[in-house]
């Protein structure tokens, strides 16, 4: 069960998948134009759940700025098992981008969710759910936010996710 920090209210300490469901569908929710998620195989349990996706489609259709970048390391589950972000990715081609990482970041093993400029997700091994969720985490955000930006830049889209459109 999640517990708040004694060193801020909005630091949220996360022990289960369900605690991280929970403020993933929140920071998404409260999303107004950007989300980025750094993930080994977009975390089917977390982040393959129809209110999660729901809620970043509604982002992307009510901004024309608005825009969610996915940076995966492994893709093969995604094109075996299919995911609901890949489909959403397929369909809003421009507004929600996947890519596969060519890079790897220092922390090979994290996983984390950016909101916009002050909320963050992060997982210390993108394998397990411990973590923590901060809703006020400017400085934090800004550091990773220059990590996802460089491996970013190197990554490449997965051909096998790219749909033909006629």
């Amino acid at each position: 069960m999640s517990q708040v920090s004694s060193v801020s209210d909005q630091l949220i300490l996360l022990e289960n998948c369900a605690d991280f469901q929970q403020h993933a569908l929140a920071l998404a929710k409260d999303a107004r134009r950007h989300i980025a998620i750094l993930s080994t195989d977009l975390d089917f349990p977390l982040y393959d759940q129809d209110e999660f996706v729901s809620a970043l489609s509604q982002l992307v259709r009510g901004s024309r700025f608005a825009q969610i970048q996915l940076l995966v390391k492994n893709t093969k589950p995604l094109i075996e098992r299919g995911h609901k972000l890949a489909r959403l990715s397929q369909r809003l081609s421009s507004k929600v981008l996947l890519r596969k990482l060519t890079l790897q970041p220092e922390n090979t093993d994290m996983g984390f969710m950016l909101r916009d400029n002050d909320g963050l997700l992060f997982k210390n091994d993108d394998l397990v759910y411990r973590g923590f969720a901060n809703y006020a985490a400017a400085v934090e955000v800004k550091r990773l936010r220059e990590t996802f930006d460089y491996l970013w830049q190197y990554a490449e889209p997965e051909a096998d996710l790219q749909q033909l459109h006629i």
